[in-house]
């Protein structure tokens, strides 16, 4: 099955998301031949020329070992607001271009403006297309007055697409109240693998030392893109003056990069908050050991239009490493996990804040918090389940395509 895959993001640092784990686990049977086209959205080509020729990437290896999943960046010119509409531009001529040699059995659109290419061109070749709905994508656009245009574009792709996939039970509620009919929409849960939470022991303790952490410190984690929603500023100085005066023993682990990195690394040096450790972006195969240090894991986004309906797959990675999560009252989260299951809810990121403090002195609580987490994740969340049911709706796609 040949499988093209279109995204607006990029593949290569962004991530991994759920198009990661899917696509790679699907390429490493000889049965599926894919490939994906992306954007350098955060422009990290570096060139002197004007324009950044085409570049086509093979054995990148973002969620599983051996992918073949193969990675196509077009053309694009290097100059504000004209770089985004090249770049759709060639995308156009690229996907059009691969459709001839390679025509596709399905196409699987993870974005917008990538997506109305794949699904015109779809129609045009009568070959089946899935909308893979995997966030509330026109509010991830950052300038304002073009989210309207882009709900607009979502809801033609919701209507002309021949399947829309969602991944928690919240976004399939938005796509209903957009004229999406319930039998054309399925739910595919976000998914964990087990053999991705083996720790190496050695470099745990390697690592432990490297940071200075001893057995009596209280570890809290967060990991991902580093909104300015996201609370880390509020959490440093909140605890710093007590860290400070020797009341508490907490190290702060902050992986990833991205938004407000810089001007909290700034922060952080500036009150001499030595116990925060801002590690940048860690490969997705390293950050294991860093998630096992921790004794709780933070999912600390202030409630707004972007975080309302989203569950992060961070989530289910710490669960099921058997960590307990302390999370905000996300709607998302709250329905797709539920009470009692491995994560402690707050009523708001204030209370999530001052949360922590109780939290370091119950430990034990915490390691039986985290193992019903584990179990829930054992039951619900296995990759192998959800792309077999992804298979399914697939075969069933291109059998009915080839009936009309």
């Amino acid at each position: 099955m040949i499988i093209l895959g279109l995204q607006e993001t990029d593949w290569l640092t962004r991530g991994p998301h759920t198009q990661h784990h899917i696509f790679e686990r699907l390429s490493q049977s000889s049965s599926f031949k894919i490939t994906v086209f992306d954007y350098d959205i955060d422009k990290t080509i570096r060139s002197k020329s004007l324009i950044i020729k085409k570049k086509v990437y093979r054995n990148i290896n973002r969620a599983v070992e051996n992918s073949n999943v193969i990675i196509i960046r077009t053309a694009h010119i290097q100059v504000p607001y004209i770089r985004r509409i090249s770049s759709l531009i060639t995308n156009f001529f690229g996907i059009l271009a691969f459709f001839r040699r390679n025509r596709p059995d399905i196409i699987i659109c993870f974005s917008i403006t990538n997506g109305i290419i794949g699904l015109l061109l779809a129609k045009l070749f009568r070959i089946p297309c899935i909308f893979y709905y995997i966030d509330l994508l026109h509010t991830l656009v950052p300038v304002s007055y073009v989210q309207d245009f882009a709900r607009l574009i979502s809801r033609f792709l919701f209507k002309k697409s021949d399947r829309v996939i969602v991944v928690t039970k919240s976004l399939q509620k938005f796509v209903l109240n957009e004229g999406v009919p319930l039998k054309k929409t399925n739910i595919l849960l976000n998914g964990i693998s087990l053999e991705n939470t083996i720790v190496d022991r050695e470099k745990l303790r390697i690592l432990k030392s490297s940071l200075s952490i001893e057995n009596d410190d209280f570890v809290i984690l967060y990991m991902g893109y580093l909104y300015d929603f996201a609370g880390l500023k509020e959490i440093i100085d909140y605890y710093n003056p007590e860290i400070k005066d020797g009341k508490l023993n907490i190290k702060f682990l902050i992986i990833g990069d991205g938004g407000i990195y810089n001007s909290l690394i700034d922060h952080v040096k500036k009150i001499n908050a030595d116990w925060v450790f801002l590690t940048g972006k860690i490969p997705f195969f390293e950050i294991t050991e860093y998630i096992e240090l921790a004794d709780l894991c933070l999912m600390s986004f202030e409630l707004n239009d972007v975080t309302k309906d989203i569950t992060p797959i961070k989530v289910m990675e710490y669960m099921a490493m058997k960590k307990p999560v302390l999370s905000t009252s996300l709607p998302s989260i709250v329905r797709e996990i539920g009470k009692n299951s491995g994560v402690i809810f707050t009523q708001n990121q204030k209370d999530l804040v001052e949360k922590i403090k109780n939290l370091t002195e119950e430990k034990d609580k915490l390691k039986d918090i985290g193992l019903k987490g584990y179990e829930l994740i054992k039951k619900r969340y296995m990759w192998p389940n959800i792309i077999k049911d992804l298979k399914k709706i697939m075969i069933d796609l291109i059998k009915e395509k080839k009936k009309k």
